[in-house]
């Protein structure tokens, strides 16, 4: 790369995008200064200019827009991308960017099932540029601490067995959800490739994965008592096809167990429940239903006490070395987005690999996609046949629609 800086645009400029703007901006005050906001590109004018107001806001300049990325790529004023399109658009919007030699970080799940993802990863092998995902929950100090405490620091012995649950009710027929098309998209198959399972899903199987190891095989079943008409640019109105119920359990190869269900159509009591348990207590997330320790946990042991999560993050401090402790929150920084944005931008200056490239995103995103292919046959499912495509009854209409 011949620019000191590396030339970032970012492609989507929807709710996402301004979560990462906030990330570079929070690497900028701390100090990080090795890239630039160099473009913008959106097919919708009115959302890309309002990204272009906030980007004046926090950064002081306003980068060129593009309508298109053939129109960026061959504008020839960035070196990286910051892809944050939805789901159904990831695979067609990054591969031309390397294939014009640019790095890209690409939103989770990078691609709408695992044929989408593989043509990432073939055009990533062929150029040889840099494809990360952006997967954020993993890399907090929250995180970190507890992933330390579980499974370096053993807090609560051996692990056993987890359950994940969370029930409440939102009506999806309110404007909120299926008239402003801005986080509707997710309720559409063709567009997201899933419901919640496969969409914030995706940052829950990554981090049960970084937690514990590889999904053996699952075992689901999924529903869908919610069908208002979502209004969809791409595909025009359509009934929602996702689910919005589900309930899972996951064997892993280490002999762990986990149950994880949800539902937003669950009218009455609401609850929220996520407790790991060992041989020698348990730890209870403090945080939602899909980011395992985003905000940290509490451990209880054999004996009824409670050990809170300031004093394990206190600890956890203390383990470590200035060295790893610079390679995990290089300039003080702890917070996931930057994290994961930072990441990026260093792995292209240094030519290393991203924390999660493409490959660790496809293993994760397996074990959602093994959810659904158990709720279409009936049967468990291995992970490992979602992953090498000897399953994929799930997957193969959404991918004979894009010509995946």
């Amino acid at each position: 790369m011949s620019h000191e800086k590396v030339r970032l645009g970012i492609v989507g400029t929807g709710n996402i995008a301004r979560s990462h703007l906030n990330g570079y901006k929070i690497l900028k005050d701390a100090g990080y200064d090795s890239f630039e906001i160099c473009a913008l590109c959106d097919n919708s004018d009115e959302r890309r200019t309002a990204y272009a107001e906030a980007v004046k806001d926090l950064f002081g300049l306003t980068p060129p827009q593009f309508s298109s990325v053939e129109d960026l790529v061959a504008a020839g004023v960035v070196d990286a991308v910051d892809n944050c399109t939805p789901h159904a658009f990831h695979h067609a919007t990054t591969i031309p960017c390397l294939e014009a030699g640019l790095h890209v970080m690409v939103e989770k799940p990078g691609g709408i099932t695992l044929k989408a993802s593989e043509l990432i990863q073939g055009a990533q092998r062929r150029t040889g540029k840099i494809v990360a995902v952006a997967e954020q929950v993993r890399r907090g100090i929250k995180a970190r601490t507890m992933k330390w405490a579980l499974t370096q620091a053993k807090m609560i012995g051996e692990l056993r067995f987890f359950i994940v649950e969370g029930f409440s009710f939102e009506d999806y027929a309110q404007p909120g959800y299926s008239e402003v098309y801005l986080w509707q998209w997710r309720l559409l198959k063709l567009m997201s490739g899933g419901g919640m399972a496969l969409d914030a899903g995706a940052h829950m199987a990554d981090m049960i994965r970084y937690l514990f190891g590889d999904v053996r095989d699952v075992y689901c079943r999924t529903a869908g008592f919610q069908t208002p008409t979502i209004n969809s640019p791409e595909l025009g109105p359509m009934p929602m096809d996702v689910e919005d119920t589900w309930f899972a359990t996951l064997g892993f190869e280490s002999g762990l167990v986990g149950t994880w269900s949800w539902s937003f159509s669950a009218r009455g009591e609401r609850q929220s429940n996520q407790v790991f348990y060992g041989s020698e207590g348990s730890a209870r997330d403090r945080g939602g239903w899909m980011h395992p320790f985003q905000a940290g946990g509490d451990i209880t042991r054999l004996d009824g006490s409670v050990l809170p999560y300031e004093d394990i993050e206190r600890e956890y401090r203390a383990s470590l070395d200035s060295v790893t402790r610079e390679r995990l929150y290089p300039y003080g920084v702890e917070d996931d987005i930057a994290l994961e944005c930072w990441d990026f931008i260093d792995a292209i200056q240094k030519q290393r690999p991203p924390e999660v490239d493409i490959a660790e995103a496809m293993r994760a995103k397996a074990i959602c996609l093994a959810m659904y292919e158990s709720a279409a046959s009936g049967d468990a499912i291995r992970v490992r046949d979602v992953l090498d495509g000897k399953v994929s009854r799930y997957q193969d209409g959404i991918n004979a629609y894009w010509g995946i």
